[in-house]
């Protein structure tokens, strides 16, 4: 099924945005990457590279299991005119071109805007946006055995099971942001941006089954 996954939050840029370079709210351990504020159509280029940057500092595994995910900064076209908005992140597993055809470029991109990664929640955007790619072509293609459900399957229903009143699937990509934070990044994921829930901290269901899935279907077979 074609998809297309947004987060619908925008950010208002203060006229008193100035062009140096400013750490997200995370240590500089935790964000190893300058986040930099300034009129977008002269960032677009430094944005481009903190994107690259933080997904080179990805785990190896994770990298590899979405080597077929291009990561784009900018506004996605579809969603630009038919919204006439930049919304802060999207996954687009078809390729929708801004009239609504099929795109072959576009497709299996994540976008992460220029405003997300300004405010300072770029990489959490990102991670977001990336759980949604990695639960559609690796999770959903990954056995959970004995089961012959697919782990896609079996932590979309854990989700529904939290009784969030929030689509499953964002939800999950929300966890899976959150869980790469606490484990892979060790940082604190109560600075952690989300857009579907607001948590201190991991249901242990939902962190065990998300441990098992990264486990199963990143480390063992990347």
């Amino acid at each position: 099924m074609a998809t297309i996954i947004v987060i619908l939050l925008f950010a208002t840029v203060s006229e008193s945005l100035t062009s140096k370079a400013q750490y997200s709210k995370r240590a500089a351990r935790s964000a190893p990457i300058a986040l930099l504020t300034g009129p977008q159509s002269n960032q677009e280029d430094v944005y481009t590279q903190a994107l690259n940057e933080a997904a080179a500092d990805f785990p190896h595994a994770l990298q590899i299991a979405l080597n077929n995910t291009k990561i784009v900064n900018g506004c996605h076209p579809y969603l630009l005119k038919t919204n006439n908005s930049c919304v802060w992140g999207a996954y687009d597993s078809y390729g929708w071109a801004a009239d609504g055809s099929h795109d072959q470029q576009l497709q299996d991109t994540v976008w992460v805007s220029s405003e997300a990664i300004a405010s300072g929640a770029g990489i959490d955007v990102l991670l977001h946006e990336l759980s949604h790619a990695l639960v559609d072509q690796v999770l959903a293609n990954c056995e959970a055995l004995p089961t012959s459900n697919s782990y896609k399957q079996l932590l979309v229903d854990a989700v529904s099971d939290l009784g969030i009143n929030e689509p499953a699937t964002e939800v999950l990509a929300d966890l899976l942001a959150l869980y790469f934070g606490k484990y892979f990044f060790d940082w604190d994921i109560s600075t952690m941006h989300t857009s579907y829930i607001d948590l201190e901290e991991i249901p242990y269901r939902m962190n065990a089954l998300m441990g098992a899935a990264v486990h199963r279907c990143i480390t063992l077979v990347f």
